[in-house]
Formats: structure tokens, C-alpha cells, sequence
């Protein structure tokens, strides 16, 4: 009973520092959007999985099997595909989603409440989003629980588990029950020149490891290990994808006699180079570097259609380009 006690307050404490995200699903200033929600346009229409096993801190080899692939394409129903310790699930789509005003798509998962504890059983997992299937970006995520919050819950469930409250989890796919997609804001991700927002083609799904083992923990945006207390040392361990909705797609707009324009060309030279670049254009242009990570090295407007970059280090680059018809991006090699 002592270290129940002991344990609620040091709970208590942390909570108190705690920001409050949107409580679970039916309760007021939830975010969670039911399954027959008009928000939703399309569903899936692809999945790739790779599964992790089952116990990925165990002595287990066996992987998860629950489920097949093509049970998390189309709307929510009871078939899931669970992706093991650490697996992946990739979904594609017949129209990329876009980023718009809002929420911009949902992924079920099919957790449930305890009626013990009054929070959930929740397996949970981060997203990350591609606009060509090569490069992943994550969502910021954030768990407010302490690593040790299985261990020392004082609302544990039963044995091994524990419930958990949704509003100190953010931007992680299953914080929801079935029946309720968990959204994601395509704005919450910052922007890169790698990642095109307004036609995301690929959604990932990465099973959160539910261990706070040395050696297998996964960790948020924050840095805190990423806690899933519900851990499935058996055929359906891990997440369990249902669908992912889309709310905003892109449709794209056919250009007009009165709204066309001419493209402007672009292209630069040398390339490799050392010293500085020339933008073959017929006007001076906005250009922005990155690096190969997407961190914005160099920004600055072209004189004599030129731009010095004697002070980049030797290495792959993104040279970005602003017109007033947009954005165009060009690979730079830099070889001092």
C-alpha cells in the first residue's frame, strides 16, 4: 500500500508540470474523429508491412502475424494487421493528401477502455509522412509519462500493463480507441525541401517499442522514452493498424488561359563547385541552400545572377529557387 501511495504522489507531482493535450475519445475537447465521420474523403489503398517481433527484448524469434497487409487499406473495420515490436506499415494512396486548413488525416488503432481505471489500453506508434516515398519526415511527438510509469502505476490493470490518460500524449498514432481516428496536422511538421506538404503520397507507421530496456527504447520529439504500456508478447504484439483516413486531398487545378504562366527555366553551373554558382535565368532569384538533412545553410538573392559560396563545406546540397511560379529545387555538389 506504502509504495502505491509513494508512487500516486510522484505521479501527481509530474502530471502538475504537464501540458494537457486533447482528452480521450467522447469527451469534451477531444479531437478524436469517429470512423463514419463525413471528414473522411478516401482511405488507404496500399500497405507495405515489415513486421517486428514479437518481444524484441526477449529470447522470442518469432515475429508478428496477426493480420494481413490489405487489412489496413479501406475504412476501419475488425480486421487489423499488427506490426510487431518495431515494425513499419507504409500506406499509399489513390490521391496524395494535401495540407490544408485543419486536420489532415486519421489512423485507427483499435484500442479500449479499462473498466478498472476509467483510461485506456493504448499501443501507440509515430507517423511520418513522404511526398516520394524515399525521404520520411516524423511528426513532433510528445509523452509526459515517466519512463518508469508501468512499473510504478498505481492504475496498472493487471499484471505487465497500464492504462493511460490521453491527454498527456501527442501527435502519436492509437491514442484514440477503435472507432476513432487519432488526426495529424501536415503543418505540425517543419518544413524541408525534401518534404513537398501539399501532396504527401506516403504515411509510415513505426510501432512505439513498449520497453524501457537499455538498448530497445524508442524516444519522442522531446527526447523522453516513449513509453506503450501494453505490451503483447504474442502473435498480435505491437500496433495495430486499422486504417488512415484522408480529410484533405489534393486535387489539382487545371491551369487556365487567364491563370497560366510561362515557366521560368532554371539551372545553375558549375556543378561540383568551389567558390560560387551561376543561376542560368533571365532574371535575379531568391535562392536558399540546405543541407542534405534539410537545415537551411545559406539564404540569399542572386547579384549578376551569382552566389558566393566560398563558406560551404564540401558535400551534397539542395539549391532552392523562388520565382514568382514557385519553388524549383537543384541538386549542388560542393568540391573544395
Amino acid at each position: 500500500m506504502k509504495n502505491i501511495f509513494f508512487a500516486a504522489a510522484f505521479l501527481s507531482a509530474h502530471f502538475l508540470m504537464a501540458q494537457t493535450y486533447p482528452p480521450q475519445a467522447n469527451v469534451a475537447g477531444t479531437t478524436a474523429i469517429p470512423a463514419n465521420s463525413t471528414l473522411f474523403k478516401s482511405w488507404a489503398t496500399g500497405a507495405t508491412v515489415v513486421r517486428g517481433l514479437q518481444q524484441i527484448n526477449g529470447s522470442q524469434t518469432a515475429y508478428a502475424s496477426v493480420g494481413a497487409p490489405d487489412s489496413a487499406i479501406g475504412a476501419p473495420n475488425s480486421s487489423v494487421v499488427c506490426l510487431g515490436d518495431g515494425g513499419t506499415a507504409v500506406l499509399t494512396f489513390a490521391k496524395p493528401i494535401t495540407n490544408d486548413s485543419g486536420f489532415d488525416f486519421a489512423v485507427f488503432e483499435n484500442g479500449f477502455m479499462s473498466n478498472q481505471t476509467g483510461k485506456a489500453f493504448l499501443e501507440l506508434a509515430f507517423v511520418e509522412v513522404s511526398s516520394d516515398g524515399i525521404n520520411f519526415f516524423r511528426f513532433p511527438s510528445h509523452n509526459q509519462y515517466p519512463a518508469d510509469y508501468v512499473q510504478n502505476a498505481p492504475d496498472a490493470g493487471g499484471p505487465g500493463f497500464a492504462t493511460m490518460d490521453a491527454t498527456y500524449l501527442n501527435n502519436f498514432a492509437g491514442k484514440y480507441i477503435s472507432g476513432f481516428g487519432t488526426p495529424f496536422d501536415i503543418s505540425d511538421i517543419p518544413d524541408n525541401p525534401l518534404l513537398n506538404k501539399s501532396q504527401i503520397t506516403h504515411v509510415k507507421i513505426i510501432d512505439v517499442v513498449g520497453s524501457n530496456v537499455e538498448g530497445y527504447r524508442t524516444f519522442d520529439s522531446y527526447g523522453n522514452v516513449a513509453i506503450d504500456p501494453f505490451p503483447t508478447p504474442f502473435a498480435s504484439s505491437g500496433f495495430d493498424l486499422n486504417a488512415v483516413g484522408v480529410i484533405n486531398e489534393y486535387t489539382a487545378v487545371l491551369a487556365t488561359a487567364e491563370n497560366q504562366k510561362a515557366p521560368v527555366k532554371i539551372s545553375l553551373y558549375p556543378n561540383p563547385a568551389t567558390d560560387f554558382i551561376k543561376i542560368n535565368t533571365d532574371k535575379e532569384v531568391l535562392v536558399k541552400i540546405y543541407s542534405i538533412t534539410g537545415a537551411l545553410v545559406k539564404q540569399a538573392k542572386t547579384v549578376d545572377k551569382t552566389v558566393n559560396i566560398s563558406e560551404l563545406k564540401t558535400g551534397n546540397y539542395i539549391v532552392q529557387f523562388e520565382t514568382e511560379n514557385g519553388k524549383q529545387n537543384l541538386k549542388l555538389i560542393v568540391s573544395k
